[in-house]
């Protein structure tokens, strides 16, 4: 597949030693966190090519040396506050009508959630270089928007740059979504950080779901997640 139209696969860093990690490897990681949460769902924007993974969208986004969910599952990621995500996982599923079984295409830890694009953007603990790699205008599968300026309402869009021209949500009502969704309960989607410690990635589909998630998102504990 043409590289225009995926995201590459961390070449460096964590994230690299961390990809297409084995399965009794990652259970070994894993054990201390065993009853930890796990909200697992199907990223829908994965597709599987000759045996290969690759994320056409740009949620997860695992540019920069971080993997982050910022731009995907807005409602999802309204099912706690921000200041409860931390140590919650998230495990992300290719579709099961290829492979015929949903397998794993990321999981993470998470270890910062912010409350809106400009919280992330202004946060001194996101590198530069993470930003600049996750930037909306920048970059053709960025999740994280830049504020035009400091002193803002964060919730509305006309506040940030608009996302560059090939973007994957470049479409006003895709981006617009991104920055003010509000749940039914008037909840907004808390921005998820991984920890690169805890932060894998798959492009080869290797560990199958214990059992089929469909539609929207299944909540569990690691342990039962992977026998554990």
């Amino acid at each position: 597949m043409n590289e225009n139209f995926y995201q590459t696969m961390p070449k460096t860093g964590r994230l690299a030693r961390n990809l297409n990690i084995k399965s009794d490897s990652l259970i070994e990681r894993l054990t201390s966190f065993r009853g930890n949460t796990v909200y697992c769902y199907v990223v829908k924007t994965v597709e599987y090519r000759e045996g290969r993974l690759y994320q056409t969208g740009s949620g997860p986004n695992f540019q920069g040396g971080l993997l982050t969910l910022c731009s995907c599952k807005h409602r999802m990621r309204t099912f706690l506050k921000p200041e409860d995500w931390e140590g919650v996982w998230i495990a992300g599923y290719t579709g099961s009508t290829d492979l015929g079984s949903n397998r794993l295409f990321y999981l993470m830890r998470v270890s910062q959630a912010f409350k809106s694009h400009n919280e992330f953007w202004l946060s001194d603990g996101i590198s530069d270089k993470a930003k600049i790699a996750k930037a909306a205008h920048l970059n053709k599968f960025g999740d994280v928007y830049k504020p035009k300026r400091t002193s803002m309402r964060p919730y509305s869009y006309w506040h940030y740059l608009d996302p560059c021209k090939n973007h994957v949500h470049c479409e006003p009502e895709d981006w617009r979504k991104d920055i003010k969704y509000k749940s039914h309960s008037g909840r907004r989607p808390a921005l998820l950080v991984g920890d690169p410690e805890y932060s894998f990635l798959w492009d080869r589909p290797v560990i199958e779901s214990p059992f089929n998630i469909g539609r929207g998102e299944k909540k569990n504990t690691l342990g039962d997640l992977f026998h554990m």
